[in-house]
């Protein structure tokens, strides 16, 4: 989830509203044996973090995979929050942005969300950057004024689009922690799902179902089937869906976008 820009910052001079931004410093040339650039730099840096997770990222082991010195990275990212910033807006850049957008808007909709937990799960180590303040790189802002371009065409107010594209965000980013938890529970203790349920099977079976203590999870366990992660996910994007489709004035495509 990202967080607002302060609209207050308009008030604040450019030369110190932009300095400290990686978008603002354009890509300086240098002549280097081999020639780099940044996106070289991210590519390398997004295959470690995939591979390992975001705490392998430093810059003395970019510059190791890429065979230069630690130096001559700097020269292009001056500081690892820039780099992060670059990969973030990377990753959001594999999201496509299906066009035209038609009356259809539930497709285009659901199709964004569906591809946004899809890169999440190649990249698991975004989820560790929730909470990131807002990333201001052309495939970030293209995705959210994609996304709330729908919604303006649905008649919703700024403040309430604003709200549905929090929610829509909440939810993904919740669903991929969950799932990624799962697969860090796994790591750490050695034991699959199914190996767990055996191992805590008579527990549950002692102390929940036959207690009585706790009739409606009893039975929820005793009754519940286990559905897979991508039909749970389905099922709660289109509760989402239907709960904006409640609210929307019919699709006017002449609406700003």
């Amino acid at each position: 989830m990202r967080k607002k820009v302060n609209r207050d910052s308009a008030d604040v001079p450019t030369t110190e509203r932009t300095q400290s931004l990686i978008w603002e410093r354009p890509e300086r040339p240098r002549r280097e044996r081999p020639a780099l650039n940044r996106e070289q730099i991210v590519r390398v840096a997004l295959a470690l973090a995939d591979e390992e997770g975001i705490e392998a990222i430093s810059i003395r082991r970019i510059a190791a995979q890429l065979e230069v010195s630690a130096m001559a990275l700097y020269w292009y990212i001056e500081r690892k929050e820039d780099l992060l910033e670059l990969m973030i807006d990377a990753v959001y850049g594999e999201v496509p942005l299906p066009q035209p957008i038609s009356a259809d808007w539930r497709y285009y909709l659901q199709e964004v969300i569906i591809q946004t937990r899809a890169m999440m799960l190649r990249h698991s180590w975004l989820a560790s950057t929730i909470g990131h303040r807002a990333v201001l790189g052309p495939n970030s802002l293209k995705r959210t004024d994609y996304l709330l371009g729908i919604f303006n065409q649905l008649g919703f107010d700024t403040a309430t689009s604003m709200s549905i594209l929090t929610m829509l965000n909440a939810y993904v980013a919740g669903f991929v922690l969950e799932e990624i938890g799962e697969a860090e529970v796994q790591r750490r203790t050695g034991l699959s799902e199914h190996e767990w349920q055996q191992q805590a099977g008579p527990y549950i079976r002692e102390h929940v179902i036959a207690s009585g203590r706790y009739p409606n999870l009893a039975r929820a366990i005793v009754e519940g089937e286990e559905r897979p992660a991508e039909e749970m996910f389905s099922f709660g994007l289109k509760r989402l869906l239907e709960g904006i489709a409640a609210d929307a004035a019919p699709f006017n495509p002449e609406l700003h976008r």
